[in-house]
Parts: C-alpha cells; structure tokens; sequence
C-alpha cells in the first residue's frame, strides 16, 4: 500500500511542471449543463463499481464525470480529443494521464483511451486531489469550473437515485458488516499511515466494522475487528471488499 500525495504536493506539482488539471475547455462539443442525465451502459456501470471498490470512492462522481465528459465513451469513437487537447473516456490532458494513468485491466499498458484504464486513472487523480474527504477540491482540481464540480455532483446524485448507493468515501460500510482484504493490508493502531502496525491481514481474512469511517493522510479508514485473530485496527477502505 503506498502513500497517497497531499492535496498541497499535488497543487504544488501542477504549478511547478505544468501538469494542468483536465480543463473547462476538456469536455467535448456537445456537451452542455442542459443534457438530460442519460444510463448508464452496463460494461462502464461494472468498471465505474469495481474501481469505486477498489479505491474507496463512491462510484457516482466516475460515472457523474464520464457522463458530462463524454456520456460514457459516447464521443469516443476510437480516442476523440477536445478542442483542449484531452483524451478519451474521461478526457484527460496527456500530461495529466502520463502523471495519474493507471493500467486497469492488468494488460501492461496504461491507455487513456480505454475506458477500464481510464476509469481507475480518474480515480487516482481525484483522490490524489483530495477525494474522498474533499470531492468539491478534487472535482475543481479535475476540471477548474465551479459550474462543471455542481454538474457532477448533480449527475452523481442522479445515478445515486437510480443505481443505489455509491458506497466508498466514507459510504462503503455499516458498523457489523462482515470485510476482508484484497491484498495484503496492514491495520494500525490509530488511523493514519504513521501509525503502529498492528497486523498484516492477509485476503480471505474476515473482520468485523466496528467503527468509522473516518479520513486521514488521503484514506478513508474504518476500525475493524479481525475476528480469527481477534485484533482490532484501522484499515483503508480502498483495500477491503464485503467478505
């Protein structure tokens, strides 16, 4: 598990190597306010969950921005560019992807115009912007339009009404729901990555929420009871799934 930038070394970064955020300009012609919220077609519905389970993030801001930026892939017959120079499903800057891509589907390349690659790449930046804890911060950081952040979140809540609960971010568990990791997940005495380990809980280990969320040092954190060892932690949110 690796450490996550603060929100203040990822501005930093920005400003000092000209990495842009995706860009008001990104989102492609057609694009508008007034869209009526469309569905969401099933092969991004699964990617758009796996990777919110993945990164501890509600599914709903991914499909909140796939939708405005390009009504999940719609305009992307191959790789379409904006008129900004951004790419793909979830229209990244290169400069952007080539920081924050992410090879989602394991096939040894990270490919902006592949949307089981792009999906978990937006995942990464978003919470290297401040998601989970700040989603106004890290949707601004995305796309600098205080008009584009309410779209989202307004296409988010929408998918959240029709499709169910986001989960992640603060959202992903109840206290007694059954969790095991999905790799090998250290748990901690307090939240935060400082903090004493405890254990290393391996998959298939089953554990008990008892308490959380709570967010610190970028994760979400929830205080389990790992029941066959009988040892009580914090662990992140993005590295357990429902046992």
């Amino acid at each position: 598990m690796k450490d996550t930038p603060t929100r203040r070394t990822v501005l930093k970064t920005i400003a000092g190597t000209g990495i842009a955020a995706v860009g008001t300009a990104s989102v492609l012609p057609g694009i508008t306010d007034a869209d009526a919220t469309g569905d969401i077609p099933s092969h991004y519905l699964d990617q758009y969950r796996q990777t919110g389970t993945n990164w501890g993030l509600d599914w709903t801001y991914l499909a909140g921005i796939g939708w405005v930026e390009t009504q999940h892939g719609q305009y992307e017959p191959g790789c379409d560019t904006s008129p900004a120079g951004a790419e793909g499903p979830m229209q990244f800057i290169p400069s952007t992807w080539d920081a924050y891509g992410v090879d989602g589907n394991g096939d040894g390349v990270a490919n902006v115009c592949d949307y089981q690659d792009a999906i978990p790449g937006a995942a990464n930046y978003l919470t290297a912007s401040g998601a989970p804890g700040d989603w106004d911060s890290a949707l601004y950081a995305y796309n600098h339009s205080w008009d584009y952040v309410n779209h989202v979140k307004d296409t988010a809540a929408d998918y959240r009404a029709r499709y169910g609960d986001g989960g992640g971010g603060g959202g992903g568990f109840s206290d007694g729901d059954r969790i095991t990791p999905t790799t090998a997940l250290n748990t901690r005495h307090r939240p935060g990555t400082e903090s004493e380990i405890l254990a290393t809980m391996s998959p298939g280990t089953v554990g008990e929420i008892m308490n959380g969320p709570t967010n610190e040092d970028g994760y979400t954190w929830w205080g389990v009871h790992w029941l066959a060892d009988d040892v009580w932690g914090w662990s992140v949110e993005r590295y357990l799934t429902n046992a």
